[in-house]
């Protein structure tokens, strides 16, 4: 639809999570958590949440610039 081509990868979450990554998986916003999408999701997420244990008291500061547009 027209619509759909304003909408950004982020939904524009990018503005209140600077570092954010938007990662595919396949399936849909109900069948991505069901096999076998389940698995590239869950990959998805075990990957991410092992870089952020491997780097232990990282901290990423609040901007409240755009978040405040």
């Amino acid at each position: 639809s027209a619509e759909k081509r304003y909408v950004t990868p982020d939904n524009d979450w990018g503005a209140y999570i600077p570092r954010l990554e938007v990662v595919e998986v396949p399936g849909d916003h109900d069948s991505m958590v069901l096999v076998p999408n389940v698995g590239v999701l869950g990959a998805a997420l075990r990957a991410r949440i092992d870089t952020a244990l491997a780097a232990p008291g990282e901290t990423v500061q609040w901007e409240r610039a755009r978040a405040a547009e």
